[in-house]
């Protein structure tokens, strides 16, 4: 409940009790007929008339409080004035009592201190007459302080008790009700997975939680009062125009970016962001709900990747089968052409020849994409078909002048899987960069081992690629080559999604290519 509303029924007790005083006050005297009670008891009147007027014009119960308690000693003050009286100096007790109930211990001590200079000079004035009053002013006194008595008596038990209780039984409940909420909203902020952070107006962070630092990798006394960078260079206009729109009380749901870690790594993110308004509907803060979906977005271009060489599988199957099958025929006439001595066309039979073994390793790599992921998997050691293959290349490597440098840790990685088909990827990386180099130069492979994982990385010194050919690595038919079939690299990407692990290709342009391949360890 309000703090407005409780002093609103404490004004209220004030109010119930002046009314009836000053009602009791003119009927009293009407029947003594006292001139001088007269007086006051109508002064008491035009005060309760002057705070219904205010209360009527709406003024805030707060406020309201200060001319009802100032009103109420004016009363009993002029009383004394107009009809000195001991008895009646008891009168000046009542605003004591009364105000006792807001609570307030300096507005308690400041009517004391008041009523006290009230005695005094009422005692400077009429020390006198306080000696020499007539047994009737008394007894129309005591009269008049024992109805207030029972009045206030009766209004304590039977009005204010009953509602005083109530107000505090639903304080105690809202106070339990509103601690009970913002702890559990607490606990949500500091154990949700998501960064949740709120920024102040000018962009300074006000608050965060701890998945933020885990997150974006900022510690919550570097951020506090500071506006750290969160986004690329390359997602600043972007930023600069959510910013704008978010000020303007704009929200964004959803919003799927691309944000930066401290390290300067970057990273996919889902984004939440709204204007914070308070009861005036004043906006006052920016909240910052941030998700990490790199890994939702891997498993999305996972399926559809497995989608795809689905696809494709199927019809390499159809199309291998339906192309060998002629193919084989017109090898076999060619050929046949090729051991003629006299044959008159041998130049072009020898180029059809080679054109017919071209399509021949063109229908091979689909015969590759059209087989299902095997069904048994044998345990292997990487290593060794890392270094089998290597024995192949060591030829190639000599005649091509390539300083090849290979790093395998002492202990050994067991793998569970296709071994054929892990060498064939370590085949056709190697044949990549031993092509890609020409001549003169160097060729690294780096094999790590984790406890679940083996990195095998595979780097080379040669030109590099740009970022068109990157994004296009692994599309079906897309090469750069003169006698490539644009299939080697979905292949890989093939037998390495069957054996559960990932790959990654880094490149840029005169500087080389780096391949990283990641395979769970069998344990």
């Amino acid at each position: 409940m309000k703090h407005s509303t409780v002093v609103q029924s404490r004004n209220m007790f004030i109010i119930l009790f002046f009314v009836p005083s000053v009602i009791v006050h003119l009927f009293m005297s009407f029947i003594i007929g006292y001139s001088s009670e007269m007086i006051s008891a109508l002064f008491g009147l035009f005060i309760i008339t002057l705070l219904f007027l205010l209360h009527r014009s709406g003024m805030n119960s707060l406020t309201l409080r200060i001319p009802l308690i100032i009103g109420y000693m004016l009363y009993v003050f002029i009383a004394n004035l107009t009809n000195p009286d001991i008895l009646q100096l008891f009168y000046l007790i009542f605003p004591i009592i009364l105000v006792a109930v807001y609570n307030i211990i300096w507005l308690n001590v400041l009517i004391t201190i008041i009523t006290s200079l009230e005695v005094i000079v009422l005692f400077y004035l009429f020390g006198q007459t306080y000696r020499s009053v007539g047994e009737t002013q008394l007894l129309f006194n005591s009269a008049f302080i024992s109805i207030m008595a029972v009045i206030l008596y009766l209004m304590y038990t039977f009005k204010i008790t009953p509602e005083w209780n109530h107000i505090f039984k639903e304080n105690k409940k809202m106070d339990v009700l509103l601690t009970s909420k913002e702890s559990y909203l607490d606990l949500f902020i500091e154990h949700s997975e998501d960064a949740i952070v709120l920024f102040d107006l000018d962009l300074n962070i006000i608050a965060l939680n701890p998945a933020f630092e885990k997150m974006y990798g900022w510690k919550r006394e570097e951020c506090i009062g500071r506006s750290p960078q969160l986004v690329p260079l390359s997602e600043e206009a972007m930023k600069t125009e959510r910013t704008k729109n978010l000020l303007n009380g704009e929200s964004y749901h959803f919003l799927r970016t691309k944000e930066m870690r401290k390290d300067g790594s970057i990273f996919n993110a889902e984004l939440t962001l709204a204007p914070i308004y308070d009861a005036e509907q004043k906006m006052v803060a920016l909240s910052f709900i941030s998700r990490d979906i790199t890994l939702r977005l891997q498993a999305e271009q996972l399926e559809i990747d497995t989608v795809k060489l689905r696809a494709i599988g199927e019809i390499a199957a159809s199309v291998a089968h339906e192309v060998r099958n002629p193919m084989t025929a017109i090898s076999g006439f060619v050929q046949m052409m090729n051991n003629d001595p006299e044959n008159p066309y041998r130049a072009y039979t020898e180029i059809l020849h080679s054109e017919i073994n071209r399509v021949e390793l063109i229908v091979s790599e689909f015969l590759v994409l059209s087989k299902p992921n095997p069904r048994t998997s044998t345990e292997f050691c990487i290593e060794k078909s890392l270094r089998d293959v290597v024995l192949l290349f060591e030829p190639e490597f000599i005649n091509r002048c390539i300083f090849f440098d290979i790093q395998i840790p002492k202990d050994s990685a067991i793998i569970m899987g296709n071994e054929d088909g892990m060498k064939q990827v370590f085949i056709n990386l190697l044949k990549n960069s031993c092509e890609a180099i020409v001549k003169n130069g160097t060729i690294t492979v780096v094999v790590t081992f984790q406890d679940e994982v083996v990195s095998i990385i595979i780097r080379d010194n040669g030109p590099g690629m740009d970022p068109e050919t990157i994004n296009n690595l692994f599309e079906p038919f897309y090469t750069t080559k003169p006698e490539g079939t644009g299939l080697g690299m979905l292949i890989i990407k093939k037998i390495i999604a069957e054996q559960g692990g990932t790959i990654i290709v880094n490149s840029k342009k005169n500087h080389g290519t780096e391949t990283m391949i990641t395979l769970p360890r069998y344990k």
